[in-house]
């Protein structure tokens, strides 16, 4: 069984200034306002990067906004057929999130909210540059350069 694990979380606020503060204050956590074209949406930081799970909070755009875990796929289309076969049901169609992926939100049977979260694959990296260091040690160990004319 392959384990999938949350990624990402979302908080919808209806006055994000109060519920940052309030987080802030009980677990430290810090608040960044992001461009996102049509809403409201503060990135949440809960620790060092790589070692902790990020967050958005977002103006309640809705009463019945709840907040959601994202849940990393592969395949998010294989992966809302399965949850939707498994007794799920569609909240938020799948969407992509220009140059970062794609999500779908749905409800398990019991109605809590559950994200499918699939990320778009980072382009390659540029090739790495030898760093200067092996260059001079390879200098400092070639053969000193020969005096003198060379015998033909």
């Amino acid at each position: 069984m392959v384990i999938r694990t949350i990624v990402h979380f979302e908080i919808p606020a209806a006055d994000p200034s109060r519920l940052a503060d309030f987080y802030g204050r009980v677990f430290g956590w810090e608040f960044a306002k992001a461009e996102m074209p049509g809403m409201e949406y503060w990135l949440i930081s809960t620790g060092p990067r790589g070692k902790s799970v990020g967050g958005g909070m977002y103006r309640k755009m809705a009463a019945e906004d709840r907040p959601r875990n994202f849940v990393l796929v592969d395949r998010i289309d294989p992966a809302i057929q399965t949850f939707k076969e498994a007794g799920g049901t569609e909240v938020t169609g799948k969407m992509e999130v220009p140059n970062m992926g794609w999500s779908f939100i749905g409800a398990d049977p019991e109605g809590n909210l559950v994200a499918l979260w699939e990320a778009k694959m980072p382009p390659p990296a540029p090739p790495r540059s030898r760093p200067r260091r092996r260059a001079a040690r390879r200098a400092a160990r070639a053969r000193p350069a020969r005096r003198g004319r060379r015998k033909r």
